[in-house]
């Protein structure tokens, strides 16, 4: 039996202060701090039992408030905040160490990091993946502070507001780099397999090996200014309207040390180029390796430069500055706000709203984070098709290319979505509301980042067609000689959503209730900020574009609530014991997801399936978790082609779900209560379905092997006093 204890405290503490019917002052203090221990590693690829960590997030934050009534028709509010809070995860046990397992192989740099001594990532392809402590441990303190001040003014049938907030981040993280090695076993594009990656495994024979030279430490931040300004104007009592604008001073993440590094396209000078061997090695003396890379502003600044190693040795300054602090620019950003409600005929019965407005979401830190790992704060090398006895195989002196790195474009954008909706509210008999309503939005300069680094197709057939014996490796003809890997951000992803809404709710009686549903549709050409795409046509974004991966076309979800009046107002013994019972639930239906095909080849890299002709749904009564679709509609397309299977051809298993609690509230004395809950959770045991393997080159193509928990019941006693 494996234990996970969690252990978890509060403190909160809260003083008021009215000085006057004119002022309000507040101020309040949290604090919070808990350990877990994850019996089978955290941040993992799987459960396989390899890094016993135990998880620490302390956390704590005072808040000052004061508001001020200045006359019946001004008001202002201002508020400072402030926490401080730090993720860490340190390690337990001996399951994370090299010896534990027998690794002995030759490392290139002998791990520089927490963990010197940590296995390395490992993947086999088809059957398991894990991450060492390298990739594991974090150290994540964070400080964010925050000053706002709010300003409301009523003037005749006018409600204007104003407001202005500066917020000031801090973080420190470690990299996280590979220190202790990535070992890849696959068998397609090894030159080496046996014909099976588990085989391969044993054996040693890798498709490829990285590993980084350092766990360097960033210390992120970032300030940010705030503003807006509103008007409500009540036009008539059955119509008014909001019209506003927000403006943001946005300001990319940056590093106080500027010790990131940025690899641009445009700055790779191909007569610089470094020459790789067909074995993927860089031969010594040639070209420039860190071709194309940029350090951030001006180099580290003085005060810092004790903080970041080789801050100032030769190597570190042969790589030209000059990029952005954040590696792109900041951004003055304008979001136009506006919404109407309108009571055309019965103001009490039914209104008529509408709105529209446009929103820029602060660029998530993940973005920036990992741009302290390369060169030439920390090196990272690749080695391919070779074996752990000697990765390198080669001297010490013949390094392989960098490592998978990721870039940013500089010109870099804010994402942006335009929502919009307009709907119908009508008052209904006994209590109940009804809403109709049409929303959507537009998205636009949303993340991608796919590998600008690979080979073009024809390259890749041209390159197989070679013996295997003299085949040159995939990092000798790659477009920018000396990396692997290049996952470049961009902001040129789009995506848009459709939706008619439906919501009914009854709020009055022994019953109240509420069901929606929901009919949709997403598209996009890329469901994730890092999303790669079709890894062979990685830069084409309309041979990406079709439904999201979070599209679900039908959503039906009920909620309700029965009070039993039975025996409520009996004599005390009798509706203490018997009466007073609640009966809930949430009922739950949903269309299933939207898959794309996958296939493989001898081609490197993954390529969707050729779509062949036919149905591919199967009829109800055909279908079933050994065979979902019509797995004869597709193949693995054609050594010399792409695959023409469209983006979420097939659609996976729908979602069924009843969850229902039954409680009641028993007085024991005055001030004693028990709370009896019983709770079961997909109480019909409804077998849900996982999505089935869309891997043409699978075994198991078209099958479904795992589905979500079946029934759970549980029961509940609350005392309080």
């Amino acid at each position: 039996q494996v234990f996970n204890p969690f252990e978890f405290r509060e403190d909160i503490f809260r003083i008021d202060w009215r000085p006057s019917e004119k002022h309000a002052i507040y101020f309040r203090y949290i604090h919070d701090n808990y350990n877990t221990i994850d019996p089978f590693g955290s941040f993992t690829a799987s459960s396989l039992p390899t890094t016993p960590t135990q998880r620490n997030r302390p956390g704590f934050g005072p808040q000052f408030g004061y508001t001020w009534i200045i006359s019946p028709t001004l008001l202002n509010e201002a508020k400072i905040n402030s926490s401080w809070n730090g993720q860490r995860t340190p390690l337990l046990g001996t399951n994370w160490e090299r010896s534990t397992y027998g690794f002995q192989f030759p490392r290139t740099f002998g791990g520089n990091g927490e963990y010197p001594t940590g296995i390395p990532d490992v993947t086999v392809n088809n059957f398991a993946s894990f991450n060492g402590p390298a990739r594991v441990f974090l150290e994540s303190p964070t400080t964010d502070i925050a000053i706002s001040d709010n300003f409301t003014y009523i003037h005749n049938t006018h409600a204007i507001k104003a407001g202005v907030s500066v917020i000031r981040n801090r973080k420190d993280q470690n990299g996280r780099t590979v220190y202790d090695g990535a070992v890849a076993f696959n068998s397609t594009g090894n030159a080496n397999t046996s014909g099976f990656s588990l085989a391969d495994a044993a054996l040693g024979q890798f498709l490829t090996y990285t590993e980084a030279g350092s766990d360097p430490q960033g210390f992120f931040r970032f300030t940010q200014i705030e503003a807006y300004v509103e008007d409500t104007w009540h036009i008539a009592r059955s119509l008014s309207i909001a019209v506003g604008m927000r403006y943001s001073y946005f300001t990319p993440i940056y590093t106080a040390a500027n010790n990131i590094v940025n690899f641009v396209p445009a700055l790779y000078d191909p007569k610089q180029a470094v020459t790789v061997t067909p074995a993927g090695l860089i031969v010594p003396g040639s070209g420039n390796p860190l071709n194309g890379l940029i350090r951030a502003g001006n180099g580290v600044p003085a005060d810092q430069v004790g903080r970041v190693p080789g801050a100032t040795s030769p190597a570190t300054l042969a790589v030209p500055a000059g990029a952005p602090r954040g590696l792109y620019d900041p951004a003055n950003l304008f979001m136009p706000r506006f919404s109407f409600a309108w009571s055309p005929l019965d103001r009490q019965k039914m209104v008529v709203r509408g709105g529209f407005g446009s929103f820029h979401d602060r660029t998530q830190g993940n973005l920036i984070f990992s741009q302290t790992g390369l060169p030439p704060y920390s090196y990272q090398v690749q080695f391919q098709n070779g074996n752990l006895g000697n990765p390198s195989g080669a001297s010490p002196t013949a390094l392989g290319p960098q490592g998978t790195i990721r870039g940013l474009d500089p010109n870099l954008k804010v994402p942006v979505t335009y929502t919009y909706n307009f709907g119908i509210q009508r008052e209904l008999p006994k209590g109940m509301l009804l809403s109709v309503d049409y929303a959507g939005h537009v998205s636009r300069h949303l993340f991608r980042a796919p590998n600008i680094n690979e080979p073009s197709f024809a390259a890749l057939v041209a390159n197989l067609a070679i013996p295997s014996a003299q085949r040159p490796v995939t990092n000798s003809i790659v477009p920018y000689l000396g990396y692997s890997t290049i996952n470049e951000f961009l902001s040129d992803a789009n995506d848009n959503y459709n939706a008619l809404q439906t919501y009914l709710t009854k709020r009055k009686g022994n019953t109240v209730m509420t069901v929606s549903y929901t009919w949709s549709k997403a598209l996009t050409d890329a469901s994730a900020y890092n999303s790669a795409g079709d890894v062979v046509e990685g830069l084409s974004r309309r041979f990406n574009y079709g439904p999201a991966s979070y599209d679900r076309r039908h959503i039906f979800v009920a909620t309700y609530t029965y009070r039993l009046p039975v025996l409520r107002d009996r004599p005390r013994i009798v509706s203490t014991a018997l009466g007073g019972w609640e009966l809930s639930g949430i009922t739950r239906f949903q269309s299933g997801a939207l898959l794309t095909p996958i296939g493989a080849s001898s081609v490197p890299g993954s390529r969707r399936s050729e779509y062949l002709g036919g149905p591919v749904a199967l009829p109800s009564d055909q279908r079933g978790a050994d065979h979902w679709f019509n797995t004869a509609a597709f193949s693995n397309a054609p050594i010399a082609q792409v695959g023409n299977a469209g983006v979420g051809i097939i659609q996976g298993p729908g979602w069924e779900n009843w969850d229902i609690s039954l409680r009641k509230v028993f007085r024991i004395r005055e001030r004693w209560d028990m709370r009896f809950t019983a709770d079961a959770f997909n109480v019909l045991n409804h077998v849900n379905l996982d999505d089935p393997n869309v891997t043409s080159s699978s075994a198991s193509f078209g099958t479904i092997s795992t589905s979500q928990p079946a029934r759970n019941i549980q029961f509940g006693l609350r005392l309080t006093f």
